[in-house]
Protein backbone atom coordinates (compact mmCIF):
# COMPACT_ATOMS: atom_id res chain seq x y z
CA UNK A 1 0.00 0.00 0.00
CA UNK A 2 3.10 2.42 1.01
CA UNK A 3 4.41 1.91 -2.53
CA UNK A 4 0.88 2.46 -4.43
CA UNK A 5 0.78 5.97 -2.39
CA UNK A 6 4.64 6.97 -3.28
CA UNK A 7 4.22 6.12 -6.92
CA UNK A 8 1.15 8.13 -6.65
CA UNK A 9 2.78 11.16 -5.30
CA UNK A 10 5.40 10.92 -7.57
CA UNK A 11 2.95 11.27 -10.62
CA UNK A 12 1.31 13.94 -8.76
CA UNK A 13 4.70 15.74 -8.42
CA UNK A 14 5.11 15.65 -4.54
CA UNK A 15 8.66 15.55 -4.32
CA UNK A 16 10.71 16.77 -7.60
CA UNK A 17 14.46 16.08 -7.99
CA UNK A 18 16.05 17.53 -4.83
CA UNK A 19 13.78 19.57 -2.75
CA UNK A 20 16.21 21.06 -1.05
CA UNK A 21 17.01 23.30 -4.04
CA UNK A 22 13.85 24.83 -4.93
CA UNK A 23 10.71 25.27 -2.84
CA UNK A 24 7.96 23.39 -4.35
CA UNK A 25 5.11 24.66 -2.62
CA UNK A 26 1.99 25.44 -5.23
CA UNK A 27 1.33 29.57 -5.76
CA UNK A 28 -2.19 30.06 -4.96
CA UNK A 29 -4.35 30.77 -8.16
CA UNK A 30 -4.62 34.80 -7.78
CA UNK A 31 0.04 34.93 -6.99
CA UNK A 32 0.34 32.65 -9.84
CA UNK A 33 -2.22 35.29 -12.29
CA UNK A 34 -0.33 38.21 -10.52
CA UNK A 35 3.48 36.41 -11.30
CA UNK A 36 1.97 35.79 -14.92
CA UNK A 37 1.24 39.70 -15.10
CA UNK A 38 4.87 40.74 -14.15
CA UNK A 39 6.23 38.47 -16.45
CA UNK A 40 4.21 40.03 -19.60
CA UNK A 41 4.85 43.41 -18.51
CA UNK A 42 9.01 42.45 -18.27
CA UNK A 43 9.01 40.66 -21.39
CA UNK A 44 7.15 43.84 -23.68
CA UNK A 45 9.50 45.88 -21.37
CA UNK A 46 12.40 43.72 -22.97
CA UNK A 47 10.71 44.06 -26.12
CA UNK A 48 10.51 47.57 -26.27
CA UNK A 49 14.57 48.68 -25.41
CA UNK A 50 15.98 45.84 -27.00
CA UNK A 51 13.52 45.39 -29.80
CA UNK A 52 14.68 42.21 -32.71
CA UNK A 53 13.62 44.98 -35.47
CA UNK A 54 13.38 48.87 -35.48
CA UNK A 55 10.99 50.37 -33.90
CA UNK A 56 8.70 53.30 -35.97
CA UNK A 57 8.75 55.98 -33.00
CA UNK A 58 11.16 56.89 -30.63
CA UNK A 59 10.88 57.12 -27.10
CA UNK A 60 11.03 52.87 -26.35
CA UNK A 61 13.21 53.00 -23.39
CA UNK A 62 10.96 55.31 -21.47
CA UNK A 63 7.96 53.12 -22.57
CA UNK A 64 10.18 50.02 -21.43
CA UNK A 65 10.77 51.62 -17.86
CA UNK A 66 7.20 52.19 -17.16
CA UNK A 67 6.48 48.67 -18.35
CA UNK A 68 9.29 47.44 -15.90
CA UNK A 69 7.45 49.34 -13.14
CA UNK A 70 4.54 47.80 -14.01
CA UNK A 71 6.19 43.97 -13.81
CA UNK A 72 8.03 45.36 -10.36
CA UNK A 73 4.20 46.15 -9.14
CA UNK A 74 2.67 42.74 -9.93
CA UNK A 75 5.94 41.17 -8.59
CA UNK A 76 5.33 42.83 -5.20
CA UNK A 77 1.88 41.96 -5.03
CA UNK A 78 2.35 38.16 -6.21
CA UNK A 79 4.93 38.06 -3.16
CA UNK A 80 2.38 39.84 -0.29
CA UNK A 81 0.04 37.39 -1.60
CA UNK A 82 2.30 34.27 -1.53
CA UNK A 83 3.17 35.41 1.61
CA UNK A 84 -0.40 35.65 3.18
CA UNK A 85 -0.98 31.92 1.49
CA UNK A 86 2.09 30.80 3.56
CA UNK A 87 1.01 32.24 6.91
CA UNK A 88 -2.33 30.41 7.08
CA UNK A 89 -4.68 33.11 6.81
CA UNK A 90 -6.23 31.63 3.97
CA UNK A 91 -7.65 34.86 2.07
CA UNK A 92 -6.01 36.26 -0.69
CA UNK A 93 -4.10 39.75 0.21
CA UNK A 94 -6.16 43.21 -0.74
CA UNK A 95 -4.50 44.80 -3.35
CA UNK A 96 -3.24 48.45 -2.07
CA UNK A 97 -5.11 51.29 -3.35
CA UNK A 98 -4.25 51.95 -7.35
CA UNK A 99 -2.56 55.25 -7.25
CA UNK A 100 0.91 57.05 -6.63
CA UNK A 101 1.35 55.33 -3.50
CA UNK A 102 0.23 51.71 -4.10
CA UNK A 103 3.51 50.76 -5.44
CA UNK A 104 5.43 52.36 -2.07
CA UNK A 105 3.05 50.70 -0.38
CA UNK A 106 3.95 47.46 -0.93
CA UNK A 107 7.85 47.83 -1.22
CA UNK A 108 7.58 49.04 2.52
CA UNK A 109 5.81 45.83 3.50
CA UNK A 110 8.85 43.40 1.23
CA UNK A 111 11.25 42.20 2.75
CA UNK A 112 14.74 44.28 2.64
CA UNK A 113 16.48 41.34 1.88
CA UNK A 114 14.40 40.31 -1.44
CA UNK A 115 15.11 43.59 -2.32
CA UNK A 116 18.73 43.86 -1.91
CA UNK A 117 18.99 40.92 -3.59
CA UNK A 118 16.74 41.95 -6.92
CA UNK A 119 18.37 45.28 -6.86
CA UNK A 120 22.00 43.53 -7.02
CA UNK A 121 23.03 44.87 -3.60
CA UNK A 122 21.80 46.81 -0.95
CA UNK A 123 23.53 49.88 -2.33
CA UNK A 124 21.95 49.72 -4.99
CA UNK A 125 18.38 49.51 -3.67
CA UNK A 126 17.47 52.96 -2.85
CA UNK A 127 18.60 54.32 -6.57
CA UNK A 128 15.80 51.60 -7.92
CA UNK A 129 13.39 52.50 -5.04
CA UNK A 130 13.68 56.42 -6.37
CA UNK A 131 13.41 54.75 -9.99
CA UNK A 132 10.40 53.04 -9.14
CA UNK A 133 8.47 54.96 -6.75
CA UNK A 134 9.11 58.48 -7.46
CA UNK A 135 8.61 58.57 -11.04
CA UNK A 136 5.90 57.92 -13.57
CA UNK A 137 5.73 57.76 -17.81
CA UNK A 138 5.92 61.34 -17.51
CA UNK A 139 8.89 61.69 -15.54
CA UNK A 140 10.71 58.27 -17.67
CA UNK A 141 10.13 60.39 -21.44
CA UNK A 142 11.64 63.30 -20.24
CA UNK A 143 15.12 61.94 -19.32
CA UNK A 144 17.73 62.24 -21.46
CA UNK A 145 17.90 59.45 -23.87
CA UNK A 146 21.23 57.95 -22.23
CA UNK A 147 19.46 57.87 -18.78
CA UNK A 148 16.55 56.33 -20.56
CA UNK A 149 18.44 53.61 -21.66
CA UNK A 150 20.27 53.01 -18.17
CA UNK A 151 17.16 53.70 -16.32
CA UNK A 152 15.20 50.73 -18.52
CA UNK A 153 18.10 48.18 -18.25
CA UNK A 154 18.58 49.08 -14.22
CA UNK A 155 14.80 48.27 -13.70
CA UNK A 156 14.44 45.37 -16.23
CA UNK A 157 17.19 43.05 -14.34
CA UNK A 158 15.42 44.47 -11.00
CA UNK A 159 12.06 43.37 -12.57
CA UNK A 160 13.59 39.84 -13.66
CA UNK A 161 15.32 39.32 -10.45
CA UNK A 162 12.15 40.06 -8.42
CA UNK A 163 9.66 37.44 -10.69
CA UNK A 164 12.32 34.71 -10.96
CA UNK A 165 11.92 33.30 -7.17
CA UNK A 166 8.20 33.64 -8.34
CA UNK A 167 8.33 31.82 -11.44
CA UNK A 168 11.48 29.27 -10.99
CA UNK A 169 8.96 26.10 -9.18
CA UNK A 170 6.70 26.56 -11.73
CA UNK A 171 9.06 26.03 -14.31
CA UNK A 172 10.69 23.30 -12.23
CA UNK A 173 7.82 21.96 -12.06
CA UNK A 174 6.79 21.93 -15.77
CA UNK A 175 10.16 20.60 -16.29
CA UNK A 176 9.69 17.51 -13.94
CA UNK A 177 6.65 17.02 -15.84
CA UNK A 178 8.07 16.47 -18.96
CA UNK A 179 10.37 14.52 -17.60
CA UNK A 180 8.04 11.83 -16.40
CA UNK A 181 5.62 12.64 -19.00
CA UNK A 182 8.68 11.22 -21.07
CA UNK A 183 9.65 8.25 -18.78
CA UNK A 184 6.04 7.23 -18.87
CA UNK A 185 6.68 7.28 -22.66
CA UNK A 186 9.78 5.06 -22.17
CA UNK A 187 7.79 2.64 -20.48
CA UNK A 188 4.51 2.92 -22.79
CA UNK A 189 6.75 2.03 -25.57
CA UNK A 190 8.43 -0.55 -23.37
CA UNK A 191 5.32 -1.90 -22.77
CA UNK A 192 4.45 -1.91 -26.31
CA UNK A 193 7.61 -3.69 -28.04
CA UNK A 194 7.33 -6.23 -24.84
CA UNK A 195 3.68 -6.88 -26.10
CA UNK A 196 4.82 -7.41 -29.70
CA UNK A 197 8.30 -9.51 -28.52
CA UNK A 198 5.31 -11.55 -26.56
CA UNK A 199 2.76 -11.67 -29.79
CA UNK A 200 5.65 -12.86 -31.87
CA UNK A 201 7.16 -15.30 -29.45
CA UNK A 202 3.59 -16.78 -29.05
CA UNK A 203 3.05 -16.65 -32.34
CA UNK A 204 6.79 -18.50 -33.23
CA UNK A 205 5.40 -21.42 -30.79
CA UNK A 206 2.16 -21.72 -32.11
CA UNK A 207 3.63 -22.18 -35.67
CA UNK A 208 5.68 -25.05 -34.02
CA UNK A 209 3.53 -26.56 -32.18
CA UNK A 210 0.85 -26.56 -35.09
CA UNK A 211 -1.18 -30.09 -35.09
CA UNK A 212 -2.44 -29.14 -38.69
CA UNK A 213 1.43 -29.11 -40.14
CA UNK A 214 1.59 -32.80 -40.16
CA UNK A 215 -2.82 -33.43 -40.35
CA UNK A 216 -4.01 -34.11 -43.61
CA UNK A 217 -7.35 -32.65 -44.55
CA UNK A 218 -10.25 -33.42 -47.04
CA UNK A 219 -12.84 -31.29 -48.53
CA UNK A 220 -16.25 -32.00 -48.75
CA UNK A 221 -16.40 -31.16 -52.43
CA UNK A 222 -13.78 -29.54 -54.81
CA UNK A 223 -13.90 -26.76 -57.48
CA UNK A 224 -12.57 -26.52 -60.31
CA UNK A 225 -10.33 -23.19 -60.02
CA UNK A 226 -7.51 -24.46 -58.34
CA UNK A 227 -6.55 -26.39 -55.19
CA UNK A 228 -3.55 -27.77 -52.85
CA UNK A 229 -2.91 -31.24 -52.15
CA UNK A 230 -3.07 -32.42 -48.43
CA UNK A 231 -1.40 -31.74 -46.08
CA UNK A 232 -0.14 -28.51 -48.14
CA UNK A 233 -1.91 -25.11 -47.21
CA UNK A 234 0.06 -23.32 -49.57
CA UNK A 235 0.76 -23.89 -52.99
CA UNK A 236 1.78 -21.61 -56.53
CA UNK A 237 -1.85 -22.88 -58.14
CA UNK A 238 -3.53 -21.24 -55.18
CA UNK A 239 -2.02 -18.16 -53.35
CA UNK A 240 -5.53 -16.64 -51.75
CA UNK A 241 -6.63 -20.32 -50.17
CA UNK A 242 -5.58 -23.95 -49.87
CA UNK A 243 -9.18 -25.55 -51.37
CA UNK A 244 -12.87 -24.51 -52.42
CA UNK A 245 -15.67 -26.34 -52.90
CA UNK A 246 -18.93 -26.31 -55.08
CA UNK A 247 -21.79 -24.17 -53.79
CA UNK A 248 -23.30 -26.84 -51.42
CA UNK A 249 -25.39 -26.96 -48.07
CA UNK A 250 -22.75 -27.31 -44.83
CA UNK A 251 -19.63 -27.14 -47.38
CA UNK A 252 -16.70 -28.15 -45.11
CA UNK A 253 -13.27 -29.00 -44.49
CA UNK A 254 -12.26 -31.98 -42.08
CA UNK A 255 -8.51 -32.77 -40.50
CA UNK A 256 -7.44 -35.69 -39.38
CA UNK A 257 -4.80 -35.62 -36.77
CA UNK A 258 -4.11 -39.57 -37.53
CA UNK A 259 -4.69 -40.15 -33.64
CA UNK A 260 -6.60 -38.58 -30.53
CA UNK A 261 -4.51 -35.30 -29.21
CA UNK A 262 -5.11 -32.20 -27.10
CA UNK A 263 -6.76 -29.53 -28.83
CA UNK A 264 -7.49 -26.21 -27.07
CA UNK A 265 -7.67 -23.31 -30.07
CA UNK A 266 -7.78 -22.99 -33.93
CA UNK A 267 -6.65 -19.96 -35.73
CA UNK A 268 -8.72 -19.66 -39.14
CA UNK A 269 -7.14 -17.70 -42.03
CA UNK A 270 -9.76 -16.75 -44.66
CA UNK A 271 -9.86 -16.32 -48.14
CA UNK A 272 -7.45 -13.43 -48.84
CA UNK A 273 -8.88 -11.98 -52.02
CA UNK A 274 -12.11 -11.67 -51.67
CA UNK A 275 -15.59 -13.33 -50.76
CA UNK A 276 -14.75 -13.34 -47.04
CA UNK A 277 -18.79 -13.39 -46.16
CA UNK A 278 -19.31 -17.21 -47.55
CA UNK A 279 -17.50 -18.28 -44.18
CA UNK A 280 -20.20 -17.53 -42.41
CA UNK A 281 -21.77 -18.67 -39.83
CA UNK A 282 -18.27 -21.03 -39.61
CA UNK A 283 -18.54 -23.67 -37.62
CA UNK A 284 -16.07 -25.84 -35.79
CA UNK A 285 -16.72 -29.27 -34.50
CA UNK A 286 -14.56 -31.66 -32.98
CA UNK A 287 -14.89 -35.66 -32.89
CA UNK A 288 -12.71 -38.95 -31.68
CA UNK A 289 -14.81 -41.30 -33.69
CA UNK A 290 -15.95 -39.36 -36.71
CA UNK A 291 -19.14 -40.24 -35.53
CA UNK A 292 -20.22 -37.79 -32.90
CA UNK A 293 -19.52 -34.04 -33.14
CA UNK A 294 -18.88 -31.42 -30.50
CA UNK A 295 -19.56 -27.80 -31.73
CA UNK A 296 -16.39 -25.70 -29.70
CA UNK A 297 -16.69 -22.34 -31.76
CA UNK A 298 -19.05 -20.53 -33.84
CA UNK A 299 -17.92 -17.21 -35.86
CA UNK A 300 -21.28 -15.12 -36.92
CA UNK A 301 -19.15 -11.77 -38.05
CA UNK A 302 -16.84 -11.34 -41.23
CA UNK A 303 -13.34 -11.89 -40.28
CA UNK A 304 -9.57 -11.64 -42.14
CA UNK A 305 -8.23 -13.95 -39.30
CA UNK A 306 -9.68 -15.41 -36.31
CA UNK A 307 -9.09 -17.19 -33.33
CA UNK A 308 -10.74 -19.19 -30.94
CA UNK A 309 -9.79 -20.75 -27.92
CA UNK A 310 -11.52 -23.56 -26.01
CA UNK A 311 -11.95 -25.45 -22.77
CA UNK A 312 -8.68 -28.35 -24.27
CA UNK A 313 -11.07 -31.86 -26.03
CA UNK A 314 -9.53 -34.64 -27.09
CA UNK A 315 -10.24 -35.08 -30.50
CA UNK A 316 -8.43 -37.06 -33.49
CA UNK A 317 -10.84 -34.96 -36.32
CA UNK A 318 -11.99 -31.35 -36.79
CA UNK A 319 -14.42 -29.87 -39.41
CA UNK A 320 -15.14 -26.42 -40.04
CA UNK A 321 -17.79 -26.21 -42.03
CA UNK A 322 -20.68 -23.24 -43.18
CA UNK A 323 -23.62 -23.94 -41.56
CA UNK A 324 -25.66 -22.64 -44.64
CA UNK A 325 -26.13 -23.48 -48.44
CA UNK A 326 -22.76 -21.35 -50.01
CA UNK A 327 -19.05 -22.00 -51.17
CA UNK A 328 -16.11 -22.45 -48.47
CA UNK A 329 -12.52 -21.25 -49.09
CA UNK A 330 -10.21 -20.85 -46.18
CA UNK A 331 -6.47 -19.37 -46.36
CA UNK A 332 -5.13 -21.58 -43.82
CA UNK A 333 -5.76 -23.14 -41.01
CA UNK A 334 -4.28 -23.73 -37.60
CA UNK A 335 -4.77 -26.44 -35.01
CA UNK A 336 -3.67 -26.04 -31.55
CA UNK A 337 -3.16 -27.92 -28.62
Amino acid sequence: MASRWQAFDWLRLGSVGNASQVDFRPLSDRASTLVGRAQLANFLALTAFRPSDALPFPGADAVACELSREAVYWALLALREASTTVSGSGAPADAPPSDSNALATLWSETEHELLDRAAGGSEHTDRVRTDLVGNSFVEFAELSADLQAATAARLYAFADRLIEPLAAPQRALERAWVRRFQLLMVALVALIALGFAAKSLKDRHDLGSDLAASASWQASSQYNECSCQSPEQSCDACPNFFFHTLEENHPSVVFDLHRVQALSAVVVENRRDCCSERALPLVVQVSSDQKHWKTVATRKGEFDTWRTDFPTEQARWVKLYVARRDFLHLARVRLLP
